[in-house]
């Protein structure tokens, strides 16, 4: 039997591309490190997923999922109301743990509901209430000295105060307004989560949401995955075309054309799309073949939300005393 030996060639070591092996400039750059390409190439690929994630969420057979949509939205508002209202944080502590609750009942994953919720809320509303903590914004009885001098500072035509220091009220107010924002971005999401879009926009058609409002909301939710999915297209090919890595001048060049290239694309689409949907009787009113039908669970939970309101907004005042 013929011995087989592999060849010479493949037993070489290969050079990595890099800017001294020689060869085009698209093979310069350090291999192993992701580049901008396949980065946007994983985002769009996450946006899709946690999309088709959330129209998953909403087939679930869980609490939310059972409640006719127009008294899903309408007690959610009313929950949102009575958020805005409670000024103490412990009352708002309960509330969103009892949200949570509500979130659990309704099948939504609690990992995906903090990660979207509270890892977002703190920080951004953080950023906007930070200075009202300090006794320049917010006087008070002070918690953590800062700063003490015995002269005062002028900056211009302001003159600092002689002590610097983290206020109580400044605390108390901060951590009201994030819990509270947090409470309502909550509940908006739980409500999203639980219902299908075109069947909630439908709902809010029908609590006399403005017509502008829905058919705004219905094209930008249709056309923003469209325009997703357009430009994953567009950085897919770039990346089949491409050997090695890009120099970070080359793309440039490519992420403006992709963008000139995009805008063009979106122009064109939104045209044909709507010569489309006119030729078709689009009224601009949404229309579902799903029809509502209020039952004896639906005004039993618009009850239940309402008592559920008396009980934070009157526990508030009790706390709050």
């Amino acid at each position: 039997m013929e011995k087989t030996t592999i060849p010479g060639w493949l037993l070489e070591k290969q050079e990595p591309f890099n800017g001294d092996s020689g060869g085009c400039a698209c093979l310069r750059g350090k291999p192993g490190r992701r580049g901008f390409v396949e980065k946007t190439i994983e985002s769009i690929a996450q946006v899709l997923r946690d999309e088709f994630f959330a129209g998953q969420i909403a087939g679930n057979h869980g609490l939310l999922q059972s409640i006719d949509p127009r008294v899903k939205a309408l007690t959610t508002l009313l929950l949102i109301i009575a958020a805005s209202l409670i000024r103490h944080p412990l009352t708002l502590i309960v509330m969103n743990l009892w949200v949570l609750l509500l979130a659990k009942v309704s099948r939504v994953p609690v990992k995906i509901f903090f990660k979207r919720v509270w890892l977002v809320v703190p920080l951004f509303t953080g950023i906007i209430v930070l200075p009202s903590i300090f006794n320049i914004v917010s006087p008070g009885d002070p918690l953590l000295t800062l700063f003490k001098s015995n002269h005062q500072i002028h900056i211009g035509s302001w003159t600092l105060p002689n002590t610097l220091t983290i206020t109580r009220q400044g605390v108390h107010g901060a951590l009201a307004l994030i819990l509270r924002v947090g409470a309502s971005v909550s509940l908006a999401l739980i409500l999203t989560l639980t219902t299908r879009w075109n069947i909630l926009l439908k709902a809010l058609n029908m609590i006399f949401v403005p017509q502008i409002f829905i058919s705004v909301l219905e094209m930008t939710y249709r056309y923003i995955y469209l325009l997703l999915q357009t430009a994953g297209e567009i950085f897919v090919a770039r990346q089949s075309r491409t050997v090695g890595r890009a120099s970070t001048k080359e793309q440039r060049r490519f992420i403006g054309g992709a963008m000139g290239t995009l805008w063009g694309k979106a122009y064109n689409v939104s045209e044909e799309v709507h010569a489309a949907m006119v030729s078709r009787g689009y009224t601009g009113k949404p229309k579902t073949l799903v029809a509502f039908k209020t039952r004896a669970m639906d005004w039993l939970w618009a009850a239940f939300i309402v008592l559920v309101s008396l009980f934070f907004l009157g526990g508030d005042r009790i706390v709050a005393r």
